[in-house]
């Protein structure tokens, strides 16, 4: 699955993501994550914000250990109705464990994109790789990099 340019633009400009789990029972479980896009899949960590689990005992973690399939929601709302704008992301979830090889490069682009991660200690972390299956926009997706356009 690949993305168009503007959904593309898109996701490298917005800043939060709503990330949708569902738990072993069916119940639904949506928490907003910091991502970044990573060719063409999503990155997030299980971060050193205040949590009361450990990274694995979370809900969306063990939700997507469970069912790794997931939804993603990156939207822009504005009381001008012009600019609103959304891209959804339907895929599949994986944990990505600190000695993965691909956890290095996943980490690279998140702390590019949040410098609040430089002072995370995520190398000894897992992180989560979204591969997309399907995505869906719609609104206006124009950023200030593409304004002009």
């Amino acid at each position: 699955m690949t993305f168009n340019e503007a959904e593309r633009r898109f996701l490298e400009a917005m800043r939060v993501a709503r990330l949708g789990t569902v738990d072993p029972n069916g119940r639904p479980h949506v928490v907003p994550i910091c991502y970044a896009l990573v060719d063409e899949q999503l990155a997030f960590a299980l971060d050193e914000k205040p949590k009361r689990v450990a990274p694995k005992d979370l809900q969306r973690v063990r939700n997507i250990v469970a069912r790794p399939a997931v939804a993603v929601v990156v939207d822009r709302y504005s009381e001008e109705w012009s600019e609103l704008g959304w891209v959804q992301i339907g895929g599949t979830a994986t944990l990505v464990e600190p000695d993965d090889e691909d956890h290095r490069g996943l980490l690279r682009a998140l702390r590019a994109k949040y410098e609040q991660y430089a002072e995370h200690a995520l190398e000894e972390r897992p992180l989560v790789r979204i591969d997309p299956r399907h995505v869906r926009s719609w609104g206006n997706l124009k950023t200030s990099e593409s304004a002009d356009e």
